[in-house]
């Protein structure tokens, strides 16, 4: 995106819920699938439960799911990357 060698913030947020759109995944998939560290992986993971757009799951409280804010979140990120990138 405009940031090189470091994603920001919502490029993290895109791809923990991107790897979620895809299925329920515990925090150590997650974190391996997302790139992150432990650490970092809690702390972002932590900030999309409390936006609503991440949640627990039901029947496994391990796995962790994307909710229907963090599908419509995916989708007005993806607009608005597709909008700056055609009018860069």
């Amino acid at each position: 995106m405009w940031l090189v060698g470091k994603r920001s913030a919502l490029d993290i947020f895109e791809g923990i819920l991107t790897n979620l759109s895809e299925g329920p995944l515990k925090k150590t998939h997650l974190t391996h699938k997302a790139n992150l560290d432990s650490r970092l992986a809690t702390r972002y993971i932590e900030s999309l439960t409390k936006l609503g757009l991440v949640t627990k799951s039901n029947t496994d409280g391990s796995h962790f799911i994307i909710t229907e804010k963090g599908r419509d979140f995916l989708k007005q990120y993806y607009g608005l990357v597709k909008f700056v990138n055609l009018n860069s």
